[in-house]
């Protein structure tokens, strides 16, 4: 049975993020995303899902949403203690409600649970590099082939969300220091390797994305609904 060793009110906690069992909808498999044979498909068909007006905003709109595979694990990292073991063959992005924005449910399938032993730094490290480097920076390199959307877009994407998650776990009196410190290493310390990049951390640029608003558009305002996030950069140029 999946989530073992989660109790009840760990998998309520992880549900929030959009983590959930057994879920049911049309589903967008991680490993077609990931393909880069399987990508034009995954595209034509969420660009039609989204109504958006090309391939580019529908790789900007799938980066966001897959940001939560990075939000659920950092948050079972350092509220819970513990490691999701993910089978990416497994993972699948389920779509059960039909909403307007397409915002999917995260299937992970049957996976296993990993507590720290030894030294927590290792594990955070791993954890680290499994969520940015082995599942997220393949799909950003095959949405930039795809597309040709630049990857400084869809990582701050990610560190939107990377900066939201971890601003709602340092409210939380004792576990403020952990999250603090453990935001300074995803963002400042962690090595170019760990999101499979040559030459620098790609989160690094965005470390005050939080306080600063973001530096890269995302292309929502493209979409039908023509909203504009938090911090857009062009937001009075396409509101007025």
């Amino acid at each position: 049975m999946p989530y073992p060793l989660l109790n009840k009110q760990e998998i309520e906690q992880l549900s929030r993020y959009r983590l959930k069992l057994d879920a049911a909808g049309e589903t967008v498999d991680y490993l077609s995303i990931a393909d880069p044979e399987q990508l034009p498909d995954v595209l034509d068909r969420l660009t039609r899902r989204l109504e958006a007006p090309n391939a580019c905003v529908t790789a900007s709109i799938l980066t966001k949403r897959l940001a939560f595979y990075a939000v659920i694990h950092l948050y079972a990292m350092t509220v819970l203690g513990k490691r999701l073991r993910v089978d990416l063959r497994e993972f699948k992005l389920v779509d059960e409600s039909r909403e307007e924005l397409w915002l999917p449910v995260f299937d992970f399938g049957n996976f296993s649970i990993e507590e720290p032993v030894g030294s927590r730094t290792k594990w955070r490290a791993q954890i680290v590099e499994h969520v940015f480097g082995e599942t997220l920076s393949p799909v950003i390199r095959r949405l930039k082939e795809q597309t040709r959307l630049k990857e400084s877009i869809m990582w701050e994407n990610t560190a939107l969300y990377v900066h939201w998650i971890y601003n709602q776990i340092s409210a939380i009196p004792d576990l403020r220091r952990l999250a603090m410190d453990d935001l300074h290493y995803i963002f400042h310390e962690a090595p170019a390797s760990a999101f499979g990049a040559s030459v620098e951390n790609p989160l690094t640029a965005f470390a005050g994305t939080a306080e600063l608003g973001r530096s890269t558009c995302c292309l929502s305002y493209m979409l039908k609904t023509r909203n504009c996030c938090n911090g857009c950069p062009i937001a009075p140029r396409v509101q007025s």
